[in-house]
Order: C-alpha cells, then sequence, then structure tokens
C-alpha cells in the first residue's frame, strides 16, 4: 500500500490545530457560561449555534469544493478562524461569544469538508481507510489536547485565552498549504445532471442517512449536558468535567489504532451495528450513576467504539461517492444527519429547565434502543455497496 503524502500530512497539521482552538474554545466557554450564568440553557445555546452556522453554509461550501480548489477553501476557513479568535479579545460577554463561534464554526467546516475532499481528490482509494485512521487518532489527539488546554486555562489562564487561541489558530494559517488540482466538475450545463445524480444516490444510502440522523441528534446531549451533569448533579469541579471530555478524546486515541491494526473489525456491517447497540447502556449509565469515576469509564469506552464505527463507514463513503458530485453529497449528509441537532440540542435545553439533567440521559438512552435495532438492517445494506469509478 501506497504511502501518504506529504500534502496530506501538512493539511492534516492544519487541520489539527484549527481543532485544537476549537474544542478549547468549546471546553472553555461551556464551563464558563454555566459558572457564570448558572445555566444550561445558554451553555446549550453555543452548541445551537454550531449546529445552525454549520448546516447554513455546508451547501455552499459542497458546491464551491466541487468547482474550486478545495485546499484554497481550507486557507480561507483558517482566515475565517483568525477573525474569531480576534472577536473574543472584545470580551466574554454573550454576544462576543455567541459570535466568535459562529465565525469559528465557518471556519472550522470548511476546514474540515475541504480535508475530506482533498483526501478524495489526492489519494487513491486503497488509501482511504489509512488516512481516516490516521486523521481520525490525529483529530481525538487534538481533541484531547484541546479539552486539557480548554480545562487548564479555565483554573489557571482565563484572562489570557484569547491570546493562547489566536496564537493556535495563526499556526493553523501557518502550515495551511494550496496545491495544484482541477475541478472534478467541467463545462456547462451539468448543474442538474449533477443534482439528479446526488439525489438518486441520497435515494441508494436512505437507511443510512436515517441512522445517522436519528443517533447524532440524541448524542448531542452529551455535548450539551456533560457540564451541567458534573457542576449541577454531581456537584464536581472543573477537573473532573474535563477529564470526561478528555476520555473520549484518549478513547477515540486506542479506537483508531484499534481500526488500523485490525481494519477487518470494522468491514462487517452486522458487528458495526453491535458496537452501536453498547451506546444505549452507556448513556444509560451516566444518567444513573452518582460517581464521576463510573462516568468517566464510560465516557472512555464510548470514545473506543466511535473511530472502529466511523472510519469504515468513512472510507466505505468515501469510496462509492463518485468524485463530481463528493461536495454535494458530502453536504446535504452534513445537513441531513446534523439536521436533528439544533432542534435536539434545543429541546434539550427546554427539557432541562423542568428535569434533571441525568434523567435527559436515561430518556436518550432508552431511545437509543429502536434506531440501533433498525441499524442491523441499514448498515450491512451500505457496507455492501459497490465503490464508484468517478461516474455521474
Amino acid at each position: 500500500m501506497a504511502s501518504l503524502t506529504p500534502l496530506f500530512y501538512r493539511l492534516l497539521v492544519s487541520r489539527v490545530l484549527l481543532s485544537i482552538a476549537f474544542n478549547s474554545f468549546v471546553i472553555f466557554f461551556l464551563w464558563i457560561i454555566v459558572t457564570d450564568y448558572d445555566s444550561v440553557f445558554f451553555a446549550g445555546m453555543l452548541a445551537t449555534i454550531y449546529l445552525v452556522t454549520s448546516l447554513s453554509f455546508s451547501l455552499p461550501i459542497g458546491h464551491m469544493i466541487d468547482r474550486k480548489n478545495s485546499t484554497v477553501i481550507g486557507l480561507l476557513g483558517t482566515l475565517i478562524g483568525i477573525s474569531s479568535a480576534i472577536f473574543i479579545f472584545f470580551g466574554y460577554s454573550l454576544i462576543f461569544v455567541y459570535s466568535s463561534m459562529a465565525l469559528l464554526t465557518l471556519g472550522v467546516t470548511m476546514k474540515g469538508d475541504s480535508f475530506s475532499a482533498t483526501i478524495k481528490k489526492h489519494l487513491d482509494e486503497k488509501q482511504y481507510h489509512d488516512a481516516n485512521s490516521f486523521t481520525q487518532g490525529t483529530v481525538s489527539a487534538s481533541n484531547l489536547i484541546g479539552t486539557a488546554l480548554g480545562g487548564v486555562c479555565i483554573i489557571y489562564f482565563r484572562l489570557y485565552f484569547p491570546i493562547i487561541l489566536l496564537l493556535i489558530v495563526f499556526a493553523s494559517f501557518l502550515t495551511s498549504s494550496i496545491a495544484r488540482e482541477e475541478s472534478s466538475t467541467s463545462g456547462e450545463g451539468t448543474g442538474m445532471k449533477e443534482m439528479r445524480s446526488a439525489i438518486y444516490f441520497y435515494r441508494k444510502i436512505l437507511g443510512f442517512l436515517i441512522v445517522g440522523f436519528a443517533i447524532n441528534g440524541l448524542f448531542e446531549s452529551i455535548d450539551v449536558y456533560s457540564s451541567g451533569l458534573f457542576y449541577i448533579v454531581l456537584k464536581s469541579s472543573a477537573l473532573y468535567y474535563t477529564i470526561f471530555v478528555a476520555s473520549i478524546s484518549i478513547g477515540g486515541i486506542f479506537g483508531s489504532a484499534i481500526s488500523k491494526m485490525f481494519p477487518a473489525t470494522g468491514k462487517n456491517g452486522f458487528r458495526i451495528s453491535l458496537f452501536l447497540l453498547g451506546f444505549s447502556p452507556i448513556l444509560l449509565t451516566l444518567g444513573i450513576s452518582r460517581f464521576e469515576i463510573v462516568d468517566i469509564a464510560m465516557s472512555l469506552i464510548l470514545g473506543i467504539l466511535l473511530p472502529i464505527i466511523n472510519i469504515p463507514l468513512t472510507a466505505k463513503l468515501m469510496g462509492v461517492v463518485p468524485n463530481e458530485i463528493y461536495g454535494k453529497v458530502m453536504a446535504f449528509l452534513r445537513v441531513f444527519v446534523s439536521g436533528s441537532t439544533p432542534v435536539m440540542a434545543a429541546i434539550f435545553s427546554f427539557v432541562s429547565i423542568y428535569v434533571p439533567v441525568n434523567v435527559v440521559f436515561i430518556y436518550i438512552g432508552l431511545a437509543m434502543l429502536p434506531i440501533t435495532a433498525f441499524s442491523f438492517i441499514a448498515i450491512p445494506k451500505f457496507m455492501a455497496m459497490e465503490s464508484s469509478k468517478n461516474s455521474v
């Protein structure tokens, strides 16, 4: 198997740095908002802003990726990230935090989507699994670093966080790179043909989309409520909360390594569905447990499972989507799968006003059972699809 290219590694470093900035931002302000405003609702709005911004710009970004240089789009995303970091210098009031969140989300979305397109355009299909294993592992590591950095800044460097954030995003800009590439589409009058082809492809993966739509929306509870779970229910310090969030990333590193060393682990659709079935007891345990160490252990297990599931699914998706509609398909996938999350985040935030945060986890754990049951039909069918060879 051919080794991955220097371009891949350079752009991966740039993406990782922006991811570190984003994760430190989220961890830092989720805790700051909960403690300063004593409100899970205001903290939950960060997730809503992230998803609304991401969904609003996904389709235009996908269209750009199909017709423009993906590495240029990634560089532009980093520049937008710099503007977001500058915004925080104006203060930590909700208006500045929310505005910065929107800008940083736009930059991260452009960076992530363009990087995925770069893998598709510049690597061979046989390299997709290794590229995604390496990407998932390093992104998990960046999540861990960002989480740790955010936690440290909460405790020791609250006033200096804007400077730290700006330096990291600027480093992402310096490690960006532009490479020559041809547009995946050519000629005039191809728009309707591409759209018909994309719609046909969506119909082929409808079951996969439904599973992703439901699970992604339900999983939003972990991002929105982990800070409230530790601060309000468990009455723990920021240290335990940081370790909890970091454990997902630590597990992700192990899970990525397992997927890379044993690629056959995730090649079977039925086996992937079995892994998905493990999500329900994890969420139920988070709702029932009153011990930080138990919740942290569940977070670690969850982190291990996620890349074992995501890496083969992502590699398969890259292989079956034609180059000519890759940007559109991935944009629609983001909109469709993530479309449940802004609604879920708003619902969860509203429900948290009337019921304890831990009860929300119990409800979601129960709701996960019928969804994962359906995955035993949808995921094996998706994994059985044949690869596409750049035809629309």
